[in-house]
């Protein structure tokens, strides 16, 4: 036992001293009151002593037992952690057991295997062909994989997904600003000429041309040739207040019809100054024009980037030159735009119409074998 003896002026002062030194175990053995120094008992000062010690055995019983208490805790905060990592391991492998199944699943069902390769043929990603597979054999037996009533499901698929078809629809006394935009190469200026056509030659409609795309002279003098032979007015601008002054002074118009430049939709930079130049002028629509030839990943990659241009409708070009329709749905379905038109050839205007979504559905399926 450590006894120790401690002085101070107030009894709070000295019960620190003892607490500081022994801790909160310290045991008072003794307190007192005596006067310290000044002169024949006058001017002393006031003390208080006491005498205090510490029982070092209940002082190790209490060490041990919050010790104990500590161990105890961790031990707890291990076992949940534990816990937690067990039924996450088993959550994963769950998952993966999951994985694994439908895996074996498209391995030991060589029909919906099948009918996935048929999909993808029509023109569709993989993911998507199985989406649609995994969602026919839900309803149809594929043992037989039976065509007819395949086509049946995915004709109900197709309405779902092809109902929203939308024309350029003009309004009596105002003129509406049309731009198109896309990648090089997908007939973008050739579309915009039927375009033209149509509405000048077809609806009788007063229409005005504009191109922007002064990258390319052959473009100018593609277009400059297709105005003068449906004897339409064409006006060829270089910034965006050139684009500005010829939208205005197309007043009066029916249809404004803009050209803009090819961009690579892996040149970031290309895209933001298409972007800066269309966005700064009063355009009502922009149509992203698409080729039914395009690879679907990089058609997807296209959609993705030109999605950052505020796009109202799509245009898909060139399905004469496929068999693979489902291009379609891929990109209605990626770009959560309305379809508009599609062109099936070269010539102007016939080749290009505003498709009927049954008459489309069935051209999507036409190419579906089983």
């Amino acid at each position: 036992m450590k006894i120790k003896k401690y002085r101070a002026e107030t009894m709070q002062e000295v019960i620190l001293k003892v607490k500081s030194d022994l801790g909160a175990d310290a045991i008072i053995l003794h307190t007192r009151k005596f006067k310290q120094g000044g002169f024949f008992g006058l001017f002393a000062k006031k003390m208080v002593e006491v005498i205090a010690t510490v029982d070092q055995d209940n002082k190790k019983r209490k060490e041990s037992k919050l010790s104990e208490s500590r161990q105890a805790n961790e031990d707890n905060i291990l076992k949940s952690e534990l816990s937690q990592m067990k039924h996450m391991m088993n959550d994963m492998m769950g998952e993966l057991k999951n994985k694994n199944q439908q895996s074996l699943h498209l391995v030991v069902n060589p029909s919906l295997e099948r009918l996935i390769d048929a999909l993808w043929t029509l023109g569709l990603s993989r993911k998507m062909a199985r989406e649609l597979a995994e969602e026919i054999a839900d309803k149809v037996d594929l043992k037989g994989l039976n065509s007819e009533e395949i086509k049946d499901v995915l004709r109900e698929k197709l309405k779902r997904e092809l109902i929203d078809i939308k024309p350029i629809e003009l309004e009596s006394g105002k003129t509406k600003i049309i731009s198109l935009v896309g990648p090089t190469g997908v007939g973008k200026t050739t579309t915009l000429a039927k375009l033209a056509a149509r509405f000048s030659l077809f609806e009788n409609k007063k229409v005005g041309l504009i191109t922007a795309d002064t990258y390319r002279i052959a473009a100018v003098e593609q277009l400059k040739t297709y105005s003068e032979i449906i004897n339409l007015p064409l006006e060829v601008v270089f910034t965006p207040q050139e684009l500005l002054n010829a939208i205005e002074g197309y007043q009066g118009y029916d249809l404004v019809l803009v050209d803009t430049a090819g961009r690579s939709q892996n040149n970031q930079l290309h895209i933001s100054e298409l972007k800066g130049f269309i966005n700064n002028v009063p355009i009502d629509e922009i149509y992203l024009v698409l080729s039914a030839t395009t690879k679907v990943d990089d058609l997807m990659k296209i959609i993705e980037v030109y999605n950052e241009i505020d796009l109202d409708k799509l245009i898909i070009t060139k399905l004469d030159e496929t068999n693979s329709w489902g291009t379609i749905l891929e990109a209605t379905a990626k770009a959560k735009k309305p379809l508009s038109y599609i062109t099936v050839g070269q010539d102007v205007p016939e080749d290009i119409k505003l498709p009927e979504s049954e008459q489309l559905i069935e051209d999507i399926l036409k190419g579906l074998e089983l």
